[in-house]
């Protein structure tokens, strides 16, 4: 129920432990998927991610202060999302439960996540190193982002500071530049490197 992306409800559902098998078939004349759920059992029980208890979560949140680990932003802790540092779906679940093995997440930056991991060359390689130096698995300390040198800044503006954010917008129309060039420009000014 309300997922819109069917790759993504069956990574979920495999991420389950269920197993996925599809058949292609005809219907009306057309043909279409067919699908069939096969629970996974390992050693006499079901396979795939564990549950995080409350308290983890609780924990891993507090923590990191409420705050999301890639924009910073600070959320509830029904907000956060537990999101596994190195995607499950490249390295699994670890024996023990580590906080050091997640970060909380806001909705915006997991789905971010999500779409950067599955659109990255290591998404097939599965390297879990790759992922540790990666945006999305170490955001305080990272050498790219999905494979590709790139650096990040997320800033927002609060309270009284929104009128500064607007006098930048302004700017930006003016210069027709977008804010985030004008940010670059007057950072890049007042570093000496202009």
């Amino acid at each position: 129920m309300g997922y819109d992306h069917p790759p993504r409800a069956i990574a979920d559902i495999k991420d389950a432990g269920v197993e996925i098998k599809m058949n292609m078939v005809f219907v009306a004349g057309r043909r279409m998927a067919r699908y069939e759920l096969v629970p996974k059992i390992s050693d006499g029980s079901m396979t795939g991610r564990r549950a995080l208890p409350k308290a983890f979560k609780e924990g891993l949140c507090a923590q990191w202060f409420h705050r999301c680990a890639v924009c910073n932003g600070k959320f509830t802790t029904r907000e956060l999302q537990a999101d596994h540092r190195i995607p499950y779906r490249i390295s699994g679940e670890s024996p023990e439960l580590s906080l050091e093995d997640f970060m909380p997440l806001c909705p915006s930056c997991n789905r971010a996540k999500s779409w950067s991991c599955e659109n990255c060359p290591n998404w097939e390689r599965r390297i879990a190193s790759e992922c540790e130096t990666c945006l999305w698995g170490s955001p305080q300390e990272y050498l790219h982002i999905a494979t590709v040198p790139e650096r990040r800044l997320h800033l927002s503006w609060s309270g009284e500071e929104v009128q500064e954010f607007d006098r930048l917008s302004a700017r930006a129309r003016a210069e027709d530049a977008t804010v985030a060039e004008v940010a670059k420009g007057i950072i890049s000014t007042r570093s000496g490197n202009a």
